[in-house]
C-alpha cells in the first residue's frame, strides 16, 4: 500500500493526463538510445516548491556509459542531467526504490538480479555495497523491483518477466533488511512467491 500511495502521488505530481498518438503530451528525456529510461524513483521536490527531482537508471551494458541520471521536471519542461557512478558498474539496470526511513538511500536492480545499495549526494552516487537476490535461476530475467514499508520492517518484491507459457513469469516477495556493514539481506521467511499468478507457498 505504500508503494501504490508513492506511485500515485508521483503520477499527480508529474501529471496523470495521457499521451495522445504524436506524443505531444510527452516530455523528452534523451536524444538516442542510451538515454532510455528503465526506472525511475522520486526524489524529492526543488527548493523552490515547483518541481520535483526523480532519479531515473538506464539499461546500458558497456563500461564508461550512463546509469543513472537525474531528471529535474516542472511544468512544461524537464532538465535531465548526468549521475557519476561511483562503484562497480551494473550490466542492464532495470529498476531503482527508494529505501524507505533512509534518506538519499536507494536499491537498484540489475536484469541478473544483482541489487546495489546507492548512496546519492549531489550529483554522485555511491555504491555502498551490491548483492544478488535469492533464489536466481537460468534465464531469470528480472525486469522490476519495489520496496514497501510497514510497521517498521521492509519487504522487497521483484519479477522475473518469464519466456512464454514453459517459463511464466514469476513475482518474488520477501523480507528485506541490511547488514551493519551495509549489504542487503532479503529474508527467505514468510513470503509466498506467485508463478504466472498462482500462489506457491
Amino acid at each position: 500500500m505504500v508503494c501504490i500511495t508513492a506511485a500515485a502521488a508521483l503520477l499527480t505530481t508529474f501529471g496523470t493526463a495521457s499521451a495522445g498518438a504524436d506524443g505531444s503530451e510527452w516530455q523528452k528525456v534523451g536524444g538516442d538510445a542510451r538515454s532510455g529510461v528503465s526506472g525511475l524513483a522520486y526524489e524529492g521536490r526543488t527548493a523552490d516548491g515547483d518541481g520535483v527531482y526523480a532519479l531515473v537508471v538506464h539499461d546500458n551494458k558497456r563500461s564508461g556509459e550512463r546509469r543513472l541520471s537525474r531528471i529535474t521536471h516542472r511544468e512544461g519542461s524537464d532538465d535531465v542531467s548526468p549521475i557519476v557512478w561511483d562503484g562497480p558498474e551494473p550490466v542492464d539496470l532495470e529498476a531503482i526504490e527508494t529505501i524507505p526511513g533512509m534518506p538519499g538511500e536507494y536499491l537498484a536492480l540489475a536484469s541478473r538480479g544483482i541489487v546495489y545499495r546507492l548512496k546519492v549526494t549531489g550529483s554522485t552516487a555511491e555504491v555502498v555495497d551490491y548483492t544478488p537476490l535469492p533464489g536466481i535461476g537460468e534465464g531469470d530475467d528480472f525486469e522490476s523491483f519495489a520496496l514497501v514499508a510497514q510497521d517498521g520492517e521492509l519487504a522487497a518484491l521483484w519479477a522475473d518477466r518469464g519466456a512464454g507459457a514453459a517459463r511464466p513469469a514469476t513475482l518474488n516477495a520477501l523480507r528485506l533488511s541490511f547488514a551493519p556493514w551495509g549489504a542487503a539481506a532479503v529474508r527467505c521467511r514468510d513470503a509466498p512467491v506467485l508463478r504466472g499468478g498462482v500462489p506457491d507457498r
